[in-house]
């Protein structure tokens, strides 16, 4: 008589053990952090100079490097959330004019804070070991001023859109390295002073590839 209630008690911890397997292995949550190489838009910014203004004055140049961390929701087997930080040190370089309108070019690292949110599409479910995704979000950016003499430029927060895609790979239980590529668009920062205002795109775009380390629960 007493077999049925021990037999339903056994039943219960199994199922219990298998639901708390089943959300370590699938980790609803993620905390991850990366670095890697940012490719900067060499687009023209502008001129700090307003009485002789050259759009190519001032620019960034192509390669940064960054680092940063994420926080990834998973409720679903092949949707995600994510919001980020990320920060990047790229080189700026800006001809500035002297009263005789002779350019002398300066350069200096600038720090670059972003913010972002991301929407995730898997190709495979919670609890694969290989994960292939898409993604697709939002991002603030906080551009700091060089330490130039004669910059006139002044500090921007700008913001745009981002699309990309990379790998999650299981390592073990609670762990797995990724790897992200993101194109990001933005508009453009500083607030400088254009040659022709009707021929000045107001965009830039920047790529991104990371790998990180994640710890999943």
């Amino acid at each position: 008589m007493c077999a049925f209630p021990v037999m339903q008690k056994l039943s219960c911890l199994a199922m219990l053990v298998s639901a708390l397997v089943g959300c370590a292995w699938g980790q609803t949550y993620e905390v991850s952090v990366a670095g890697g190489l940012t490719r900067m838009s060499t687009a023209p910014l502008g001129s700090v100079s307003a009485e002789d203004p050259l759009d190519d004055d001032t620019s960034f140049k192509k390669n940064a490097y960054g680092y940063g961390g994420r926080l990834t929701y998973n409720p679903y087997d092949y949707y995600g959330h994510e919001v980020g930080y990320r920060f990047t040190r790229a080189s700026l370089r800006t001809s500035i004019p002297d009263a005789d309108g002779n350019r002398t070019t300066f350069e200096d690292k600038v720090a670059i804070h972003q913010a972002f949110y991301n929407f995730l599409i898997y190709f495979m479910p919670k609890g694969e070991r290989w994960r292939p995704f898409i993604t697709g979000g939002v991002q603030a950016f906080n551009f700091a001023n060089p330490h130039i003499t004669g910059w006139t430029g002044v500090a921007t927060r700008n913001y745009g859109m981002n699309y990309g895609g990379g790998l999650k790979l299981k390592l073990f239980n609670h762990a797995l390295v990724r790897f992200d590529l993101r194109d990001y668009y933005t508009t453009k920062p500083y607030i400088l002073n254009p040659q022709d205002i009707t021929n000045f795109s107001g965009w830039q775009r920047h790529q991104e590839g990371s790998v990180g380390i994640a710890i999943g629960f």
